[in-house]
């Protein structure tokens, strides 16, 4: 009896067990558990998402700019000044690196523009001319969300330089201006991630080096009156000061509509301050008494404030060729007969048009073409 008991029991025992093992999860006796992959084989076995080249969303257009007034759009002007301007713009950026959630991109913004008309902003008629060449240094960081297409992005551009490279800058007897960036970027799918929004909130800091205080020419040798009354040549162009000190309050808002249709619009608002003046200047020699104080004017103000404004859509025609359409108004928030400049317009308002060319979309495969959203153009 004690044989058969012992064989009862054992099954029991074994039937236990694997009750216990189905239970608990325990791999019953003569059953072997499944063998986990290492962590370092199963990284190794998801393939890391594609890069785009360095240069990606790098653009160059070419440019067709019209003044509102030339074709009838906004007040009438009391001197009739049409302008109609082409140029090629190039914003080239190279990218120290490119991960998801931090970007270090080298970046360069100027153009070279043609005036067709007889506009007062040239000196003669067809003058091809060199804009202001801005060069940054921007650093985005990703600190909520779980991707760059859905998160909020901390936008740093601890060094910009423009160069007077224009005919107005250079002109003026300005060297360089060097500041700073501070930005905030917040992108989000809306309506069932149709569309990839963006607002990106911004203030900037620019301080500009001129080698006068006041706007002079090399080229100019003008004879003036000085202050104890001898004449003397100089390089004086006016008597207004040059800025030295200006911030930058900017604000996007941008929607994406799949890969095709892209709405920007910006908004600025830069308050300047000028050089300082003498506040009194002794004038001698031209008066009977001898001498007397020219003091400047009470309603001298060395502050003054302007406005951006400008939205665009832009239309994909091909693979790295898209057609943009837009409007925009940049000017001092004064204008010069004194009255108050809105926003949204401005005898200095225009209408644009261009081709724009982004050749890093031929380079990549479109798979790689897809991974663009983690380098937002914006950014």
């Amino acid at each position: 009896m004690t044989p058969v008991r012992l064989v009862r029991n054992s099954r029991w025992l074994s039937s236990y067990a694997l009750l216990l093992s189905l239970a608990w999860g325990v791999p019953a006796q003569g059953q072997s558990a499944p063998v986990e992959a290492p962590a370092a084989d199963r990284a190794s076995a998801e393939p890391d998402p594609p890069k785009l080249p360095p240069y990606h969303h790098s653009v160059f257009s070419w440019e067709h700019h019209v003044s509102a007034e030339t074709v009838g759009v906004g007040d009438e002007p009391q001197t009739h000044n049409p302008t109609y301007t082409m140029g090629l713009s190039a914003e080239p950026r190279y990218y120290l690196r490119d991960d998801p959630g931090r970007l270090l991109s080298v970046r360069l913004v100027g153009g070279l523009a043609r005036e067709f008309t007889n506009s007062d902003s040239t000196t003669q008629r067809g003058e091809w001319a060199f804009e202001d060449t801005n060069l940054a240094l921007v650093y985005a960081h990703r600190f909520l969300g779980p991707a760059d297409t859905n998160g909020t992005l901390l936008e740093l551009r601890p060094i910009t330089l423009t160069l007077p490279t224009s005919k107005t800058s250079y002109d003026s007897g300005r060297y360089f201006a060097a500041g700073v960036l501070v930005g905030v970027n917040n992108i989000r799918p809306i309506l069932n991630d149709k569309v990839l929004s963006t607002v990106r909130l911004a203030v900037g800091y620019d301080r500009w080096f001129a080698r006068a205080t006041v706007p002079t020419s090399t080229s100019l040798n003008r004879v003036r009156l000085t202050p104890d009354g001898r004449s003397a040549s100089g390089d004086q162009l006016a008597g207004s000061s040059l800025v030295r000190d200006q911030l930058t309050f900017s604000g996007r808002l941008r929607f994406e509509f799949g890969e095709t249709v892209v709405w920007t619009t910006d908004v600025a608002f830069a308050p300047a301050w000028k050089y300082n003046l003498q506040d009194d200047v002794q004038l001698c020699g031209v008066v009977a008494t001898g001498c007397t104080e020219v003091d400047v004017s009470g309603d001298d103000n060395r502050y003054q404030v302007a406005t951006q404004f400008a939205t665009e859509v832009s239309i994909s025609l091909v693979r790295s060729l898209s057609l943009d359409f837009g409007y925009g108004n940049a000017g001092n928030q004064l204008g010069p007969d004194g009255r108050h400049r809105s926003i949204f317009y401005s005898p200095a308002a225009e209408f644009l048009i261009s081709l724009s060319f982004q050749p890093h979309e031929l380079a990549p495969t479109p798979k790689q073409t897809a991974q663009g959203p983690f380098a937002p153009q914006n950014l």
